[in-house]
């Protein structure tokens, strides 16, 4: 049979609920005054602001998770104003709001990379290649949109899976006879649109690839495919790739 906790006991456990809770707090706050580059004082609620009205690497998260974040805030104010009341603690935060605080922590001062989560080699193909190749592309690797390189290894665009089915349903209408082992990717429609993809640096974070990818919904166009390169440029080497498919994954991940 378990023992009953004695009061001193009881008191410690409180105690080092409190302190654990101010300190995780802490942490957040502090970042804040890091990522808006302030030293001066500014009040929490200030600083969420003007996090969610930003462009930081965090802003998604805040504007998601704002109601949560102002009421962590309000629970350390009633903390630490009323730390003690006849040498008694009053407020004392749950093991449950200890455990969410510091999740917060993590995903707010250590936001995660995409590159963390994407990573791979991401196929390609080259003018001189067929439509055979590169349906046989599309249909193992899952691809919507893949990228098209010229033999300088110069990036030129994309070709999409509606752009190939428009393309393929012309023909026909056309009564033109297709032999797809024939026809090259320097016959197809290519894309340069920002509206099929954009690329993007390997320090983007999962909740600024959420932004971006909720914009484009917003102008009444999902992104096809979201490029990860080291600097976020086309002339550089592609070493991950995000795919429309995989937002779920990243919704799931934010909220």
């Amino acid at each position: 049979m378990t023992e009953p906790t004695s009061p001193s006991s009881q008191q410690q456990i409180e105690q080092s609920r409190v302190m654990q809770y101010l300190s995780l707090f802490n942490e957040i706050d502090k970042h804040f005054d890091k990522v808006l580059g302030t030293e001066k004082f500014l009040p929490y609620n200030d600083k969420l602001k003007q996090i969610m009205q930003g462009k930081y690497s965090i802003s998604r998260f805040v504007k998601i998770f704002q109601n949560d974040l102002k009421y962590f805030g309000e629970l350390r104010n009633h903390i630490s104003h009323w730390l003690k009341v006849d040498e008694y603690l009053y407020a004392i935060p749950t093991q449950k709001a200890i455990d969410k605080l510091a999740d917060f922590v993590d995903k707010v001062v250590k936001p995660p990379l995409c590159v963390e989560f994407f990573t791979k080699q991401v196929h390609k193909v080259s003018l001189q290649d067929s439509l055979a190749q590169l349906l046989t592309v599309m249909k193992t690797a899952h691809y919507t949109h893949v990228p098209v390189y010229a033999s300088s290894n110069k990036f030129l665009g994309v070709v999409t899976e509606s752009w190939i089915l428009q393309w393929l349903s012309q023909q026909m209408l056309d009564d033109n006879y297709l032999d797809i082992t024939k026809i090259r990717i320097e016959h197809l429609p290519i894309s340069t649109s920002h509206r099929d993809f954009v690329f993007v640096s390997a320090e983007i974070t999962i909740y600024e690839a959420d932004e971006i990818f909720t914009m484009h919904k917003k102008k009444g166009r999902g992104l096809g495919a979201m490029f990860i390169t080291p600097k976020g440029t086309s002339r550089e080497k592609i070493i991950g790739m995000i795919s429309g498919d995989d937002v779920a994954l990243i919704d799931d991940f934010v909220v």
